[in-house]
């Protein structure tokens, strides 16, 4: 995961914030405790790609019921060997309660937080399926996948666009907010189609959505 491509771009904690479905100061609470870092810079805290896509785990994972403490303490494990970003770049899984790490030497899933428990591979869920959530627009792509959206640190910034394009979707949804005369000049300014401009706005209406609860 240490890699050019994920260790770039340059992040508010608001903007990962949309990226991750949380508040911004639910972002700084985990950077905070150690749980996400701010890798990009420390004084303000800036955050990279990676750090974003961490960040959508871990909401995953509050989301299933786990404390953030217990979060915290699986990261600092995870760290030593799978650098920065464990939470993406370790081959993990969950069991519903339990964080899994795939165990090369004996070629098993191991828990994380319980040495030597049973699991049963059928009822796992595969974290980095959600971690690579991230490149279609983040949580609200999870919950609800988009085919017309990405995030791409390389592409405007990192900020969600039009697949393929250098136009952020809440340009194109707030152009659309006019009614046809928006969307037609989203096809004939910009040559979006139909399916990209329902996307933009559906996504848009997603994270807002996702920010009043």
């Amino acid at each position: 995961m240490e890699s050019n491509v994920t260790s770039i771009g340059h992040y508010s904690a608001a903007e990962v914030a949309r990226l991750a479905g949380v508040s911004a100061a639910r972002i700084g609470q985990w950077a905070r405790r150690g749980i996400i870092r701010a890798s990009a810079s420390r004084n303000p805290n800036v955050y990279s790609y990676a750090d974003a896509g961490e960040a959508i785990v871990v909401h995953y994972l509050v989301e299933q019921g786990k404390p953030p403490r217990e979060i915290r303490m699986a990261v600092e494990l995870l760290r030593q060997r799978h650098g920065n970003w464990p939470l993406s770049a370790a081959p993990l899984a969950h069991d519903g309660a339990l964080l899994l790490a795939w165990d090369h030497e004996h070629d098993r899933w191991i828990s994380v937080d319980k040495r030597d428990h049973e699991v049963i591979e059928e009822t796992l869920i595969n974290i980095t399926e959600i971690a690579e959530a991230l490149g279609r627009g983040g949580w609200a792509a999870y919950k609800k996948p988009r085919d017309y959206v990405e995030v791409d640190p390389e592409r405007h910034s990192g900020t969600p666009v039009i697949r393929g394009r250098r136009l952020p979707t809440s340009l194109v949804a707030g152009i659309a907010a006019s009614g046809e005369e928006g969307r037609e000049t989203l096809r004939e300014d910009y040559g979006l189609s139909d399916a990209e401009i329902d996307d933009a706005v559906g996504y848009e209406a997603d994270v807002a959505e996702l920010a009043a609860a």
